[in-house]
C-alpha cells in the first residue's frame, strides 16, 4: 500500500526553544453528534475516576515530569471516554455492532486493554479536541514493533488499528480561563455547567498499525521540552499527523466485507 508520511517542521526561536509546526493537518469535519446519554455516561465515569476513592488515573505521563491535577485527570478521562462513545455510536450507525464502552472504575495498578475488538481486530481509540492534529504515543510505552509495553506480560500488547477521534468540547479552555484547570478540588456544579455548554460533534480517522510501526521505526518523535506552537511537550512522543491518516469510511467498508 502506498502512503505518505509527513514530518513536522521545526526551528529554534530567539530564546533557544525548539518549536514544531504542522505540515499536514486535516480540518475537523463533523461526522455527527454524540448522543446525550453517552456524554452523560462519559461525564459520570470521568468524575468517578478522578474524584472518588475507587478511581485512579496516573497523575503523570510516561517519561513526563508534569504532575496532573485531579481536574486535569477529569478532563483527559472525560474526553477519552467521549471518543470511545463516538466510535461506538458511529460504527453502530454504519451497521457494525461493537461492545459497549467499558465504564468499570479501575483502581491503582489496573491497566486498560484494547478499547474494542471486532473480527480479530484489536482497536485503540485516542481522543483530542477539534484543533488537535497529532496522534501522540508516549515513547516509553511502545517498543519498535508497536507493542504497548504495560500490557506486554498479559497478552494485550498488540494492536491492529488506532482511531483518532476529535470532539468539540471547550471544557479545558474554559476551566483554564477560570484558573480551575490545575486544581485538585472543584465543585461538581461547575463541571456540570461546563459539560452542558458543549455540543459534542466529532470526527474520526483511521490509523492502521503499519503506519504506527513506520512512525516508531523512523523515530518520528516530538521531544520533551520542545513546543508544538505554544504548547510545551511534557514527554517524548511518537507522532502521526492527521493529514496522514485514513478515512474512517474505508475501515467501515473493510470490516463489513470481512467474513
Amino acid at each position: 500500500m502506498t502512503f505518505y508520511f509527513n514530518y513536522l517542521s521545526s526551528y529554534i526561536n530567539d530564546e533557544g526553544k525548539k518549536i514544531y509546526n504542522f505540515t499536514n493537518p486535516y480540518r475537523f469535519n463533523s461526522l455527527g453528534q454524540i448522543k446525550p446519554e453517552y456524554t452523560l455516561s462519559s461525564f459520570e465515569f470521568a468524575n468517578n475516576m478522578s474524584f472518588s476513592e475507587e478511581g485512579h488515573h496516573r497523575v503523570y505521563r510516561s517519561g513526563g515530569s508534569e504532575i496532573r491535577s485531579k481536574v486535569q485527570v477529569f478532563c483527559d478521562t472525560f474526553i477519552g471516554k467521549l471518543g470511545e462513545f463516538a466510535v461506538y455510536q458511529y460504527f453502530r450507525n454504519n451497521g457494525i455492532t461493537l461492545t459497549y464502552p467499558d465504564l468499570k472504575i479501575m483502581g491503582q495498578g489496573e491497566w486498560d486493554s484494547y478499547d474494542f475488538t471486532y473480527k480479530n481486530r484489536k482497536i485503540g481509540v485516542k481522543t483530542t479536541k477539534t484543533n488537535g492534529n497529532l496522534l501522540l504515543l508516549e515513547t516509553k510505552d511502545w517498543n519498535k514493533n508497536a507493542q504497548y509495553l504495560p500490557n506486554l506480560s498479559n497478552g494485550n500488547a498488540d494492536y491492529t488499528d488506532f482511531l483518532f477521534v476529535r470532539v468539540d468540547t471547550n471544557i479545558v479552555s474554559n476551566l483554564k480561563r477560570q484558573r480551575l484547570y490545575r486544581n485538585n478540588n472543584i465543585k461538581k456544579e461547575i463541571l456540570e455547567d461546563e459539560f452542558n455548554k458543549s455540543s459534542y460533534y466529532f470526527d474520526i480517522a483511521h490509523i492502521p498499525i503499519f503506519l504506527v510501526k513506520h512512525a516508531i521505526q523512523q523515530n518520528s518523535i516530538i521531544e520533551k521540552g520542545s513546543y508544538l506552537y505554544k504548547t510545551l511537550i511534557d514527554a517524548n512522543n511518537y507522532y502521526i499527523q492527521s493529514g496522514d491518516m485514513f478515512f474512517i469510511s474505508n475501515l467501515i467498508n473493510e470490516l463489513k466485507s470481512t467474513p
